[in-house]
């Protein structure tokens, strides 16, 4: 019998997710709003997006970075974008199911980690079908570092 997977919410079971959200409410849009904007552009439904199970995910957290950097070592950020995005779709190489938990893991990676923020506004505006800004990246990073200043 297989066990039915574990349904990911974004805007609540991610920290990065949730800073998006915080921003993205306080220029007036909605939860339903970004969620909508979300599964049209990975042309998915509501129930496939859902945790990525542990020994997958596991698997897939040391390659894709690696991958990532790679692609930054090359600069070649909109591989980095076609990349999250494909993860998200289940379109990657090393992963045909959507991920679209990991994808928001690798976005705090990014955001936390590197000066990437053109990859980050690319990715967003895709993933959510908008047009967003350094600005809100930068928006959500200040949110994102004030969870940890308490």
């Amino acid at each position: 019998m297989d066990k039915k997977p574990h349904p990911f919410l974004p805007f609540e079971d991610s920290l990065v997710g949730e800073k998006i959200l915080l921003v993205w409410q306080e220029s007036h849009h909605s939860e339903k709003n970004l969620k909508d904007h979300l599964l049209k552009a990975l042309d998915l439904s509501e129930d496939q997006i859902v945790f990525t199970p542990n020994a997958i995910k596991q698997k897939l957290m040391v390659s894709f970075p690696t991958e990532i950097r790679s692609l930054i070592a090359k600069r070649d950020l909109a591989g980095i974008t076609n990349l999250l995005l494909a993860i998200a779709k289940g379109k990657s190489d090393l992963n045909q199911n959507p991920a679209v938990d990991i994808t928001f893991e690798l976005i705090e990676w990014i955001l936390t980690g590197f000066d990437l923020d053109d990859v980050l506004v690319e990715t967003l505006s895709t993933l959510f079908e908008t047009r967003l800004t350094n600005e809100f990246i930068d928006q959500v990073r200040a949110e994102y570092i004030k969870e940890f200043r308490g």
